[in-house]
């Protein structure tokens, strides 16, 4: 096997793989009740009550199904009956986070009336038939129209919303409905527009007062919800220095491109010129030209890296990739920026990416709301981002969000205010969510080199998880909250002309997007699933400051990627990679060696660190239940003459059920025997996913000296060299 440096990943083959059949669960108890008359009596007055509203709604004819929210006994978890509705014909779209005994749920028209002439048996006839799934049904109801509203909080005047339907309709009951929807709309509000989304969403915009909102809420059981339109903004860079008169750009040295979703890009300018491939305008209706300042400090750095200011001395530049321009910001008659709207922006990047998916598989949405994210609670735009992710293998880089004025004695009063959570889109669990660290300090500065910048917005993500992910350098702040030249980010400034600065998680984005382009080129056959993994599992530990006691990876995530042991081992360590498929009906064991040497040479120390990386399907209606895929592993090491499940300890692990990253690190003195070793996986899934759902994933299982006294590479190639494959760029996973 070739050992020349540099030292590559090895995949691990298919004859390492083995299965084993997953015993199904056992079935649950049934419900037993005191008076089961009595129960049918209450039930057959409420499907009176509740068919006698539905009919008068709006859209009752043209739909299928009707839409409830159902109601187990106070001791059951509703979501644990969910094969017993069924029976009954309901289909339970999401169980309600802050009630455990309520769900959402659909039933056909035809199946509701089924139910009620069980339902009248159930109550009337001897020892009560069908009791055994009836008896779970507690009570049900329309959902309340306050619910539907519940975000429409400080509601001023004429506002622009977007009224979503439900994503399980039928493409003609959604065109139907919609039409419909808006032909009421016309002499109460102005500014309709309608679209259905290429995940499913359903949604008309316009601009109007609350009773209109609440007119037309009422009358349509099949609207989900009404959210406000929330505008996304970008601010402005400071210019500092010309760039040199004779400045020489060199050719790139990639084709990739990156999608670059922000402000526009001065592509005339010398810095950019013939690089960028396509430019998309997709500019607010109120703007009157476009406005590249920002869009333009995010290109350059994506395309020059984070030392871009080098260009002053060296009087030259480098371009890594190429960038695609889409403009979704543009200037208004007043000078002021104006952005995309949450309508719009998910209508943009879904006609993009289905565009442009096969030659551009990054795209960098340095962007954000003002809000903060809540628990379990998604924004439509981060629902598309997930929507687009899965189905055409891309991957989008966002900003974590910037912090833009101090909320409270710094650091501790200021990251724990409720402001300082990350903001939408940058919740969307397939996307990679990047914050920003220092990299430059001075006695003035509020944050030390390589810690969390004080803008930084932080984690948790929607679903309790692990955001940002990564973390990369965007610059410092004073003590006063302001910036400085040294301590900020460089980029190019909107002519093109000169090296401007600032701070942001925007432009840390950009570097990461370049990261993925770079991994891209290296392994061209990985999926998005695998580029993940490597930029997760080699990044490193960035620091919080230390009077912080809340939990570190909510902060800095994995920490800041290093691009080079992504693409290649160090010395004291060995990495495999395996790409596969988990079924729901078995055991996944994936095979790997331990080299003799962590056994046969005194005070070295085995560490064995393993990351995993999925694409689980999300749920269009479910916050609660969001992600509808898991993956559990275990580790079993050798000894002796067979296998030990390893217990890996809470701190030295991250593994929250239904999130889409697993890593964990294990150290090893003794009690254990060099060799084969296993990874074991298994699939569990939730919500609408059928039984013949397959999950794919990645896996970098990383052999380590921790004492860094053995060249662990060349001792795994020696004796076991021959087992594995190289990953190369002709050969990659």
């Amino acid at each position: 096997m070739d050992l020349i440096t540099p030292k590559k990943h090895f995949l691990i083959p298919s004859e390492n793989v083995r299965y084993e059949k997953v015993e199904p669960p056992k079935g649950g108890r049934s419900f037993q009740r005191n008076d089961h008359t009595g129960h049918g009596q209450y039930l057959l007055k409420r499907t009176s009550i509740v068919k006698a509203s539905l009919i008068k709604k709006e859209d009752y004819e043209s739909s299928k199904y009707v839409f409830l929210n159902l109601k187990s006994p106070q001791e059951v978890t509703i979501k644990s009956e969910r094969h017993k509705l069924k029976k009954l014909g309901f289909e339970v779209l999401s169980p309600y986070r802050h009630n455990k005994n309520v769900c959402l749920a659909r039933i056909s028209k035809s199946s509701f009336e089924a139910l009620e002439e069980r339902i009248y048996k159930y109550a009337f006839e001897n020892g009560n038939p069908g009791k055994t799934n009836i008896a779970i049904l507690e009570d049900f109801e329309e959902v309340p129209i306050e619910d539907k509203l519940v975000s429409l909080r400080n509601w001023k005047g004429i506002e622009s919303v977007i009224i979503y339907l439900y994503n399980t309709l039928s493409q003609n009951e959604r065109f139907a409905i919609m039409n419909h929807i808006e032909s009421e709309l016309q002499q109460l509000s102005e500014g309709i527009e309608s679209q259905v989304f290429a995940n499913g969403a359903t949604a008309i915009t316009c601009k109007a007062d609350f009773k209109t909102v609440e007119r037309i809420v009422s009358s349509f059981s099949t609207i989900k919800k009404v959210e406000k339109n929330s505008l996304f903004y970008v601010k402005k860079s400071l210019p500092t220095s010309a760039l040199p008169a004779k400045l020489k750009v060199l050719p790139p040295l990639s084709q990739s491109v990156v999608a670059i979703i922000d402000s526009g890009i001065e592509s005339s300018a010398l810095p950019f010129k013939n690089l960028v491939t396509t430019t998309l305008r997709y500019l607010p209706s109120s703007a009157v030209d476009t406005d590249p300042d920002h869009g333009s400090f995010v290109a350059s750095r994506c395309l020059y890296g984070d030392e871009i200011d080098s260009c002053l001395s060296s009087g030259q530049l480098e371009p890594h990739c190429k960038v695609m321009d889409v403009t979704v910001f543009g200037r208004d008659k007043s000078g002021g920026s104006v952005g995309p709207d949450n309508f719009s922006l998910m209508n943009i990047i879904g006609q993009v990416v289905k565009k442009y998916h096969k030659e551009v598989k990054v795209y960098n949405l340095s962007l954000g709301t003002a809000k903060p994210i809540n628990d379990y609670e998604y924004s439509e735009v981060a629902r598309q981002v997930d929507y687009l992710s899965k189905t055409y293998g891309v991957i989008f880089v966002i900003a974590a969000g910037n912090i833009d004025t101090q909320l409270g004695v710094y650091p501790n009063d200021h990251f724990t205010h409720g402001n300082a959570r990350i903001n939408s889109p940058a919740e969307a669990i397939l996307a990679i969510t990047v914050g920003s660290i220092a990299k430059y300090e001075s006695p003035n500065c509020l944050a030390m080199k390589d810690e969390i910048s004080p803008f930084s917005r932080i984690g948790p993500g929607a679903d309790g998880g692990l955001k940002p992910e990564i973390v990369c350098h965007g610059g410092n702040l004073s003590k006063s909250y302001k910036l400085t030249a040294r301590t900020s980010s460089y980029g190019i400034n909107n002519l093109g002309d000169q090296i401007a600065i600032d701070v942001g998680t925007s432009f840390s984005a950009p570097i990461v997007s370049q990261y993925i382009v770079r991994l891209v080129d290296a392994f061209p056959d990985a999926t998005t699933n695998l580029v993940k993994a490597l930029l997760f599992h080699f990044s490193r530990k960035r620091s919080i400051p230390n009077t912080i006691i809340d939990p570190h990876n909510c902060y800095t995530g994995f920490g800041e990627p290093n691009i080079f042991d992504s693409l290649s081992s160090a010395k004291n360590t060995f990495s495999y990679i395996f790409e596969g498929q988990l079924d729901q009906q078995q055991y996944q064991y994936v095979g790997f060696h331990i080299p003799s040497v962590f056994k046969t040479k005194s005070g070295v120390k085995l560490k064995v660190k393993v990351t995993i990386v999925f694409d689980p399907a999300v749920n269009p209606i479910n916050d609660y239940e969001y992600s509808m895929a898991r993956v559990a592993t275990t580790l079993f090491k050798a000894k002796d003459d067979g296998f030990k499940e390893i217990q890996v300890d809470t701190e030295d692990k991250y593994n929250l059920p239904w999130n889409p990253i697993l890593q964990f690190e294990k150290e090893f003195s003794r009690g254990f025997s060099p060799g084969y070793w296993e990874l074991r996986l298994r699939l569990f899934t939730r919500g609408t996913i059928s039984n013949s759902y397959k999950q794919g994933y990645a896996v970098i299982i990383e052999i380590i000296d921790s004492k860094n006294k053995i060249d662990v590479f060349s001792e795994t190639v020696r004796e076991f060299g021959s087992k594995y494959e190289v990953i190369s760029k002709d050969k990659a996973a």
